[in-house]
Parts: C-alpha cells; sequence; structure tokens
C-alpha cells in the first residue's frame, strides 16, 4: 500500500455538508472508480425516480453517498464530455483534429487527469468507450492507461462487438480482439479482473458503459438476433430497460468485488452520464435531450460514494458541472496542483477559498444554441431566440421570463460573450 499524508475530507465547502462523525485519517492514497453511462434519461434510474427499471445497485450507492440534483455534462455528445472529464477544461479548449482533420479527439498532452493520476502512482484502466481517438497520441495507452479493454466507435454490438458501419470494433490495448460475450458482461468482468490485479497500490479505473446506447438489445439474445437493435422506431422501452438493468447487475459486482477485497472504505466511487439521451428515455421533469442545451440534454445524475469520508444518504441541489469531477479525483489524488488551471473545483475540503457556489456561472455551445447557468437563472441562446427560465421554478424550462428581467439577461449575455471571447484566445 501506498500511504497518504493524514488529513481529513469534507464534501463539499462550497455547499457545506458536513464531516462523517465516524470520518477517519485516510491510511492509504484512496482508489477511484469513475463509471460514466451514455445516452440515458435523467430518471432512468431509481435515485433520480424510475419506476419502470430496478437499479438496486444505485439505489444503494445512491443511500450510502452523495445524490447531485444539478449536476451538468460539460457538452450535450460524447466526445467533447469526454475530452472534459479527462482535462478538467471546456471542451473546445482541448479537443483537436486528426486523420487528415477528418476527426476530432483528445491529445494526450491534454490529458490533466491520467497524468496527475500517474503523477500519483495510481494504476490506471479504461473498460468501455473511449471515442476520443486510436491514432497515435490520441489513443488511450498513449494517455497513459495501463490497461485498455473497450471501444473507440460511439457504440458497439452488444452480441456481435461490431461498429455500427459492421466492422470489428473491441480493442484489448491496442489491438483488435475477438471475444464472446454480451458486451456490458464482458466489461463487468474486464473491471472486477482489474481491481483484483491492483488490489494492492491505489488504482483508477475509467468503467465507461455504452448502455443506453443503440443497438437496443438486451443479455440473451438470439444470434439471429445479432443484427438488430439499431432502428430505435422497431425497438420499444423493455429493450431499453433490460440494458439499464444489466448495467446495474454489472455495477453491483463491481462493488461487491470492493467489499470482499475489503476496498470499500479505501475507494471513492462517482456515477454519472456523460449527456442526456432521447426516444426511449425518461427525462422527466426535465425538457427535450441528446445534442440540445435544453436540462434534458446536459443534466444528468451524479452519485459520489466515499465510506466514512463523507455523509450518505445526502442530496445537493447546488449546480456542479464535469469538470468538477475532474478536480475531485485529482484532489483525491493529492494531485491539488493540477487543479489549479481547471474549469472545475474539487468537490472536497476547505483546503482552498472558493467563492460561494451561487456565484459560479456554466457555458455550453453547440450548433445554435448557447447556454449559461449562473445560481437558479439560465439562459438560452437557440437560433434567433432568447429565453430565460428561472430552474429551481420551472425545471421543465416551460415559462421565458427574457421580457420580466433584463438586468439578469443583460448580464448573462455578456458573461457568455466574455467566456467566448476567453475560449478565442486558446
Amino acid at each position: 500500500m501506498r500511504p497518504n499524508n493524514p488529513i481529513f475530507l469534507i464534501f463539499l465547502s462550497v455547499i457545506a455538508i458536513p464531516l462523517s462523525a465516524t470520518a477517519s485519517n485516510l491510511t492509504r492514497t484512496p482508489n477511484i472508480i469513475f463509471i460514466v453511462a451514455d445516452y440515458m434519461g435523467y430518471s432512468d434510474t431509481g435515485p433520480y425516480g424510475a419506476k419502470d427499471i430496478d437499479t438496486p445497485a444505485l439505489n444503494k450507492l445512491a443511500k450510502q453517498g452523495i445524490r447531485f440534483s444539478d449536476h451538468y455534462s460539460a457538452a450535450p455528445s460524447c466526445i467533447p464530455s469526454r475530452a472534459a472529464f479527462m482535462s478538467g477544461l471546456y471542451p473546445t479548449k482541448v479537443l483537436r483534429p486528426f486523420n487528415s482533420n477528418i476527426e476530432i479527439g483528445l491529445p494526450s498532452e491534454n490529458n490533466t487527469l491520467l497524468r496527475g493520476l500517474k503523477a500519483a502512482g495510481y494504476s490506471t484502466g479504461l473498460v468501455g468507450k473511449w471515442h476520443l481517438g486510436m491514432e497515435n497520441n490520441f489513443k488511450p495507452s498513449d494517455h497513459g492507461f495501463d490497461l485498455f479493454f473497450g471501444f473507440n466507435s460511439w457504440t458497439l454490438g452488444y452480441h456481435n462487438h461490431l461498429t455500427s458501419d459492421g466492422k470489428p470494433g473491441l480493442f484489448k490495448n491496442d489491438n483488435l480482439i475477438t471475444e464472446d460475450g454480451y458486451l456490458t458482461d464482458l466489461f463487468t468482468e474486464q473491471a472486477i479482473q482489474f481491481i483484483d490485479n491492483n488490489a494492492n497500490d491505489p488504482f483508477f479505473l475509467y468503467l465507461a458503459f455504452n448502455t443506453g446506447l443503440p443497438p437496443y438489445q438486451g443479455p440473451n439474445l438470439p444470434r439471429a438476433e445479432w443484427e438488430t437493435g439499431w432502428d430505435v422506431n422497431a425497438a420499444s422501452r423493455s429493450n431499453y430497460i433490460e440494458m439499464v438493468e444489466s448495467m446495474d447487475q454489472g455495477i453491483n459486482k463491481v462493488l461487491e468485488k470492493l467489499n470482499a477485497l475489503n476496498l470499500t472504505d479505501d475507494t471513492l466511487v462517482i456515477f454519472t452520464y456523460d449527456h442526456g439521451g432521447r426516444h426511449l428515455v425518461d427525462s422527466s421533469p426535465l425538457f427535450h435531450g441528446f445534442g440540445t442545451l435544453w436540462e434534458g440534454g446536459i443534466r444528468v445524475p451524479l452519485i459520489i460514494r466515499w465510506p466514512n469520508q463523507a455523509n450518505s444518504g445526502v442530496t445537493i441541489s447546488t449546480p456542479t458541472i464535469a469538470m468538477d469531477l475532474t478536480a475531485t479525483m485529482l484532489d483525491v489524488a493529492l494531485q491539488n496542483s493540477a487543479i489549479n488551471n481547471l474549469d472545475g473545483i474539487s468537490l472536497l475540503d476547505k483546503r482552498t477559498d472558493l467563492k460561494p457556489a451561487e456565484e459560479r456561472k456554466f457555458f455550453w455551445r453547440r450548433g445554435k444554441m448557447k447556454a449559461v447557468r449562473q445560481g437558479s437563472w439560465k439562459y438560452v441562446i437557440d437560433g434567433n431566440s432568447q429565453l430565460l427560465f428561472n430552474l429551481d421554478a420551472d425545471i421543465g424550462e416551460r415559462k421565458n421570463l427574457f421580457a420580466q428581467h433584463p438586468i439578469i439577461v443583460n448580464r448573462l449575455r455578456d458573461a457568455l460573450a466574455a467566456w467566448e471571447i476567453s475560449l478565442n484566445k486558446k
């Protein structure tokens, strides 16, 4: 084990969550498991109100940890949101073209998270979806992952492991491989094996399920149907439910492995989505979904569990954003200097003099849409339309208050313009 300097940690200085009464000095550098689901609805897990989907593992995780109601992805689509996880920065700042400028991804020099974790002595594993490039300087091994078992395409068939173009897409490190099994189960097995292999030293596991992306395929699908599920019009909510419940079963196995190895108290577990979904999902009470800057596209679940270091069963409504998770994980790894230049803040302790949470501003832009949130106010530009919502009173973004609050509109419009200017200087 790698000893740690004894410190007391507290969730969350800017939202004043009290230290757990059973908190104790850390005796080792904590492990980190970062679990990310994909293309799901805000209300599609038990902790966020699901009625037709059974997610006992996530229910238990939320009961033992902290549930965030106002957490945001950095973007409403995969590549930029995942780049923000790895870099801790708004994605426009770090994404770069490759493959003759046809594609974009994250070059290794922009991966602040992996650089900090490797410097702290972590073993690092990526199991699941990467989607940030497989060219030189973009692939997971170049970023510092000791293990990569997964895929780089936007999704992968759950049974035949083919891309939407019908090409093999499952990798072990830098090599395409053939493996039998339901993809969610394979990811779970590889995650457990990684934990087993690294149980004696601090490890970072990025477990990135492609649940609930198409093809809409549950487990135990007959081979004759392995090519199906790509057409959402031929799929059903029940197909999607099977996929989500399979993922939850996998998460349960990962958590049980931590228990079996007596690593639960030494492991920070984070669960979130990369962005919102559409079609078969339930994002209520949010409006719209994937690819938009309405709440259904960018507000996502976040559950954080760290036994004996934070109170359990707490719900936090203070807004947070994806880059905060990068900062938090680096803070846990005692790589505090790496946090200074990030666009997120650590959700831990009082070692920095932070401004009150309500003063933070979060920004997004995607196609014809731009948005900024500060406190309860969200200002949206959608093409030629300008909208202002009070999310505390109108989470569904149905009542446009643009005309009633010109001072707030002007303040947020100016802040959004200044943010865009700052991006252009990068």
